[in-house]
């Protein structure tokens, strides 16, 4: 007897099976795009059929097995004498279709919809004053009061510096595209805010030899933190050194190809062909004079990755951008514009710690070298205005401590070079900025000290202060305090920034 009512169950789950297969079958071999109202209208009437089948399925079960069965019920059965073992793999059995026909459902109800995330990021901070150059060149036209890579005002500021909505999804089985639309108050403006398109991308997903292609508008891949948002950074700011040789973040209008190495160890290529580096188009690429095609900027990026041992870690990367026929908008004539960049992130992250702690030391050197002078435009001069052709270099590091899963002190320290000598700099003995004429040309340097400490409330929240202290060789020195509050609505990410 027994052995017949397992042979009956087990023809009873084969029917099932097929059942479920054959209802499946004609929806897998649809079109893998979107599915129209019908279709959708009749996977629906297919999972009711399937559910019923189930139930009287269940209820034949309980028969053969001498249980009592209330009318209509579709539950568990009760506790059986008659084979326990049977019961406990038919119960297990159930239960699997019962989680495989919700998953089903729930899958096909939201898989073509797309990832939507919101990032508030707010600002309140006091700036003891405008940081601004004096003039280099003596005619007062170049650097005179202009504001050192903070457009805001001096004193008491509240700053809505971001409200990004990030759209990510498949286009199909090849490709998928996001995009990233920001709204940033204005201070030039009278603080409304100004939206625009910051990232909208399309990038493959199944091409061979494990390339992938991404085209439209991005962040370029340069450097570290050049390509990471402004509320996606370690600290509140830039580092300026960043913002001097890049002009802010890396976006460009182009076309991207990266290979990851087939390696036992993680080895990335990139290149990219692009109008610009950077939201300055001073750096002599402009949007408004037709270009040669040496005109368009030419980026290059090499990453790699390796674990040390399971509580190390360590990330190396080296970048180069080229522009080698760039033209001012000013008519400045046209020169060669380069940049290149080292890179390195090391991490201490025990494995199994309790409290989740880790260490985190990274930085960036960066070596501004060709004719073009991306902070004020044009070409790069000497002491004197005439055109040369000099590097300047320029950093940053930082180290930060994570004591918990929500408390993370860390410190910052940027140095860079201006890229055209000034005429008047800092007096050695007086220390009054601008005072002294540069006779011997010295280069001209601007450090950057600046403590920080993060609280994470929760995963979806962050609050931070941050101190700088920035003193200038040809500009005042300015100390600056920072309230940052971070709010982020939906899953928000742009990629993998650090290890969790």
């Amino acid at each position: 007897m027994r052995t017949q009512l397992q042979l009956r169950v087990l023809i009873g789950l084969i029917i099932l099976a097929f059942g479920i297969v054959g209802g499946l079958g004609p929806v897998f071999a649809q079109n893998p795009g979107v599915p129209a109202a019908s279709e959708v209208e009749n996977l629906k009437k297919q999972m009711a059929l399937m559910e019923e089948q189930l139930r009287q399925l269940r209820l034949q079960v309980d028969k053969m097995a001498g249980q009592p069965v209330a009318p209509g019920s579709a539950g568990p059965p009760a506790a059986s004498t008659a084979d326990p073992a049977l019961e406990k793999r038919l119960g297990e059995v159930e239960n699997k279709a019962d989680a495989a026909l919700t998953a089903t459902k729930k899958s096909f109800a939201s898989q073509f919809n797309p990832s939507l995330s919101l990032a508030i990021d707010t600002i309140g901070s006091y700036k003891s004053n405008a940081q601004g150059f004096n003039p280099g060149d003596g005619t007062g036209t170049r650097d005179a009061g202009g504001r050192v890579n903070n457009s805001r005002p001096a004193g008491a500021d509240f700053n809505l510096r971001t409200a990004e909505l990030f759209i990510s999804a498949d286009v199909d089985p090849f490709t998928r595209a996001y995009a990233v639309i920001n709204a940033s108050a204005d201070a030039a403006n009278g603080d409304e805010a100004t939206m625009g398109v910051e990232e909208a991308a399309i990038v493959t997903t199944r091409l061979p030899y494990n390339l992938t292609v991404r085209g439209g508008r991005f962040f370029a891949d340069f450097g570290t933190l050049p390509h990471r948002h402004d509320h996606d950074l370690p600290f509140v700011d830039r580092p300026p050194s960043i913002d001097t040789f890049i002009g802010g973040e890396s976006q460009t209008n182009g076309v991207e190809v990266s290979w990851l190495a087939p390696t036992p160890f993680y080895l990335r290529a990139s290149g990219t062909i692009g109008n610009k580096l950077g939201a300055d188009s001073r750096e002599g690429v402009t949007n408004v004079n037709s270009r040669p095609i040496k005109g368009l900027t030419y980026l290059g990026r090499l990453q790699t990755y390796f674990d040390l041992n399971d509580d190390h870690n360590l990330e190396l990367g080296g970048s180069i951008v080229e522009t080698p026929n760039a033209e001012d908008i000013t008519n400045s004539g046209r020169f060669e514009r380069r940049l290149v960049g080292m890179d390195f992130r090391y991490r201490w992250y025990p494995l199994g710690s309790g409290v989740r702690q880790s260490l985190t030391i990274a930085g960036e050197l960066l070596h501004d070298i060709g004719e073009a002078d991306p902070v004020n435009g044009g070409r790069r001069t000497d002491v004197f205005g005439n055109p040369v052709r000099q590097g300047a270099w320029g950093g940053y590091v930082y180290a930060e401590y994570r004591l918990s899963k929500q408390w993370r002190p860390g410190f910052r320290f940027d140095y860079f070079q201006l890229q055209s000598e000034p005429l008047l700099v800092t007096n050695p003995l007086t220390g009054l900025p601008a005072s002294t004429l540069n006779a011997t040309g010295h280069r001209t340097d601007n450090r950057t000290w600046s403590p920080y400490l993060t609280w994470f409330p929760s995963e979806f929240q962050r609050l931070r202060l941050q101190y700088n202290r920035s003193v200038r060789g040809n500009a005042q020195s300015a100390d600056e305090f920072f309230l940052q509050w971070t709010v982020f609505l939906g899953s928000h990410s742009h990629g993998f920034s650090e290890r969790e």
